[in-house]
């Protein structure tokens, strides 16, 4: 098995783009999905692939778009990955979701379900750019939880367009009976890349940040954070419970697949980092392949840049979210929000409890030994 600095490298969590067809053009879409790939995977090259990422020692795998039901074969697919004993999971916006659908998921045993939802009516609508996402979206949440059987969750994507419906969001979420919330962050890629006014701002992000923390206290619905939220500082460290943040997986921990079999380290990154398409190799020749997915892989101080260069959390968060840095400033690791960094400028200091304060030591100790 591949390591990096002792830690072990393997496609523990794809997530797979199982076609980029989409019945909504939402503008919050990384990638602008809508139309099929003319060279979509097929139905053979699917399940080839899985029982290659199973043999790669995948965990899970997560069929995603565009809207993966959209792909006729995606209860195929689920089937094959649970054969070879990996979890499967799916995200969709809801819009094709019914009552045999989610007899489906029960049915074929998902490890959760994700959907899309974005506000309340008008702004989820909005977002969209359909009349009826938002009933389907609800509906869907609404089904599940009347099923009862199965773990599912919600998605909110947050940005300027909905900061000021959190709370709303979370009160609908509850009364629909969700007992979980993925609250991640809109970066300024697919089509925000042209609605740049509505990214989260540096002023705004704070805000955010505070209404998850008092979310996780009022613990009316359980809150699982995104990963490009928060690092470390008082803020960031306590919305991860005082666990130590360990920075981007992608291309060690997590990989990407899009439609047509390009690999990525992460779905959500621009297709400049695509490694290649595993018609002209195999997965396991590009996951292998010397200098694959060097960001990560062969991560230095030097690949960092600005304020977090000289940072002393930079071995543990390596500039965090990877996608998050570049669409902010351009740079790998140089990444503006970050919860340590605005709170150093505000002259707030915390001081790191001891799991955090032994990593540090032990990598410092390391970095020492080597110039000895």
């Amino acid at each position: 098995m591949l390591e990096y600095n002792g830690f072990k490298i393997y496609p523990q969590s794809v997530i797979w783009e199982i076609t980029f067809a989409c019945n909504m053009r939402c503008l919050h879409c990384g990638t602008s999905a809508g139309k099929k790939r003319p060279d979509e995977l097929t139905t053979d090259e699917a399940l080839k692939l899985i029982d290659e990422l199973a043999a790669n020692g995948a965990e899970g795998i997560t069929l995603s778009g565009g809207e993966p039901l959209m792909r006729e074969d995606w209860r195929l697919l689920a089937k094959r990955i649970k054969k070879n004993g990996v979890q499967a999971y799916l995200i969709t916006n809801g819009l094709a979701v019914t009552p045999q659908i989610v007899d489906d998921f029960e049915s074929l045993k998902f490890g959760d379900i994700g959907v899309s939802f974005d506000g309340t009516e008008k702004t989820h609508n909005y977002i969209r750019q359909r009349d009826d996402s938002w009933s389907t979206a609800y509906g869907s949440l609404q089904m599940m939880a009347k099923k009862g059987t199965f773990k599912f969750c919600a998605v909110t994507q947050v940005s300027n367009m909905n900061l000021g419906e959190l709370r709303q969001i979370k009160q609908l979420l509850v009364d629909a009976g969700c007992k979980l919330w993925r609250i991640q962050m809109t970066t300024s890629t697919g089509r925000m890349k042209n609605l740049k006014d509505l990214i989260l701002g540096i002023e705004n992000y704070p805000k955010m940040v505070d209404l998850i923390l008092e979310f996780q206290k009022e613990g009316d619905i359980n809150i699982d954070v995104g990963e490009n939220i928060g690092y470390f500082g008082c803020k960031g460290s306590e919305l991860l419970q005082g666990m130590p943040y360990f920075g981007c997986y992608a291309g060690t921990r997590v990989v990407g697949i899009e439609s047509n079999g390009n690999i990525k380290g992460c779905l959500s990154m621009p297709e400049e980092f695509v490694e290649g398409n595993i018609r002209d190799s195999t997965f396991t020749e590009l996951w292998h392949r010397p200098g694959a997915f060097a960001y990560n892989r062969q991560f230095t101080k030097e690949t960092a840049s600005g304020e977090c260069r000289e940072c002393r959390y930079l071995p543990l968060c390596r500039g965090g979210c990877t996608t998050t840095s570049v669409s902010a400033t351009g740079q790998r690791a140089d990444n503006p929000y970050c919860m340590y960094r605005i709170e150093k400028k505000q002259g707030v200091v915390c001081k790191d409890n001891e799991i955090i304060t032994n990593l540090l030591d032990q990598i410092n100790a390391g970095a020492e030994s080597k110039t000895t």
